[in-house]
């Protein structure tokens, strides 16, 4: 079996044969690729025929302006701030980074403190993605199971005698959904 890397070199060394040759040449160069990568032969014609386009492996933008230090202020404020969003961090950042300079908890050199001041909260969301995705517990829900939780909401059952009150609209269906057949509803719960 052949690694996609090595399928890609056989391509590159044979669409040329492929493509000069007449149909017998042809036939032969897909015969050989068809028994060396194990591909279809309608597959393989496609491959030879319509190479894949190269993408460009630049990053789009130009260079990142916000880098290490700047999200690493940005985190520990973050986190002073009891993990708020983006929006509402934004605003209250002058306040939070002259707070924790005056306390000695942080400490910015000047462009550094430019750069955390002119953040947008969309740009500050995005920059804490990584830190919001450590605080995140696994799973789909956080509430584990517990006989507290379960004593302290009250629960109706037929079992314990708890009835909703008359004038509820839900005794009514309570009295028609829980009483037996033949039995009428007004008898059964008086």
């Amino acid at each position: 079996m052949m690694s996609q890397t090595s399928k890609r070199e056989l391509l590159a060394a044979i669409r040329p044969r492929y493509t000069l040759g007449n149909r017998t040449e042809k036939q032969l160069v897909l015969d050989e690729l068809v028994a060396t990568t194990s591909y279809h032969r309608k597959y393989a014609i496609q491959v030879l025929n319509h190479p894949p386009q190269r993408r460009p492996s630049q990053r789009h933008g130009g260079p990142a302006k916000y880098t290490g230090p700047v999200r690493a202020a940005l985190e520990q404020v973050w986190r002073a701030a009891n993990c708020i969003c983006g929006k509402r961090l934004v605003p209250g950042l002058p306040t939070f980074v002259e707070a924790l300079e005056r306390h000695g908890e942080l400490k910015l050199d000047p462009q550094t403190r430019a750069l955390l001041l002119t953040l947008s909260p969309a740009t500050a969301d995005r920059l804490l993605t990584r830190a919001r995705a450590g605080t995140k517990p696994h799973g789909l829900t956080t509430t584990k199971p517990g006989t507290l939780l379960k004593q302290a909401i009250p629960c109706a059952h037929l079992r314990s005698g708890m009835m909703p009150s008359r004038a509820s609209w839900r005794s009514t269906w309570w009295r028609t959904a829980a009483t037996p057949r033949g039995v009428s509803t007004s008898t059964a719960w008086t």
